[in-house]
């Protein structure tokens, strides 16, 4: 089974919070207000990356904050990502 596609803002939204990872360990959980800049997005295209990761079981999403992280699949695919300089 191959994985779906990802957008362009999606990409940038995983590497992103893969340097959050590294920076920071696996417990890396950046609150959404300012991480569009940080990730270079518009807010509408963070919002959107945001929802299509989180369907995917790309990252997990915490409400109260809000705020995101990498989950187990979303770190092996950014990880592939690099592998295969598309990152």
């Amino acid at each position: 089974m191959s994985p779906s596609p990802i957008s362009d803002a999606e990409r940038k939204l995983l590497l992103c919070l893969f340097e959050f990872y590294r920076e920071i360990g696996p417990a890396a959980t950046p609150g959404l207000k300012g991480l569009d800049e940080e990730a270079g997005l518009d807010r509408w295209e963070m919002d959107e990356a945001v929802s299509l990761l989180r369907s995917k079981g790309l990252i997990e999403y915490w409400v109260l904050q809000p705020a995101v992280r990498l989950s187990y699949d979303g770190l092996q695919l950014v990880l592939r990502l690099k592998e295969e300089g598309n990152a």
